[in-house]
C-alpha cells in the first residue's frame, strides 16, 4: 500500500446495523480501516437508546480510543462502571485489563461515539461474560476465522 494522504468524506459511507439477542446492538458507519491506513481504522456508532454497542470484550492484541460525540451511557471496564457524556475520551489497552462494554442508559436518546483502533493480526477476542472467544483476521480485521464459546 502506498502511504499518503486520504481524504474520505464521512456522508459517502454507509451505515451497518448488528445486533444480538435484546440488549446489544449498534448502527456503524466505517470511515477508514486497516486497508486504506495500515495499522488503524476509524468508525464511527450509534447506540440505540437502552442497548449497549458490544458484548463485553477485549482484545489480545489491539487497542481502542473511543471520543463520546453525542448522548449519555456508562462503560463497564475491569475494575468499574464509568458514566460517559460528550467529550469523555476512554483509552481500552490490548488485554484483560482492557475489557469493556459501552452501553447507552438514555431512554430517548441515541449515544454516538468514534471508535479509533490498531489493527494487528491476527486478533484474539475474549467475551468472559459469553464464555466466547472469536480469532480476527483478513485484510480489514473484521474478517472473523474462528469462534469458540464454552471457555
Amino acid at each position: 500500500m502506498k502511504h499518503e494522504t486520504l481524504k474520505i468524506n464521512e456522508e459517502e459511507k454507509q451505515w451497518s446495523s448488528w445486533s444480538k439477542a435484546d440488549d446489544i446492538a449498534h448502527n456503524r458507519k466505517r470511515i477508514m480501516d486497516a486497508g486504506q491506513v495500515n495499522k488503524m481504522y476509524f468508525d464511527i456508532y450509534e447506540i440505540p437508546p437502552g442497548k449497549a454497542n458490544w458484548p463485553l470484550h477485549f482484545h489480545t492484541c489491539n487497542e481502542e480510543i473511543f471520543y463520546i460525540l453525542e448522548g449519555h451511557g456508562e462503560v463497564i471496564t475491569e475494575s468499574e462502571v464509568l458514566k460517559v457524556k460528550p467529550g469523555d475520551v476512554l483509552r481500552f489497552p490490548a488485554g484483560e485489563k482492557g475489557v469493556h462494554q459501552l452501553k447507552n442508559t438514555s431512554d430517548s436518546e441515541t449515544l454516538k461515539y468514534l471508535d479509533i483502533g490498531t489493527t494487528n493480526l491476527p486478533d484474539v477476542v475474549f467475551m468472559p461474560a459469553d464464555k466466547k472467544v472469536e480469532l480476527f483476521g483478513g485484510k480489514s480485521g473484521q474478517d472473523k476465522m474462528w469462534s469458540y464459546s464454552e471457555l
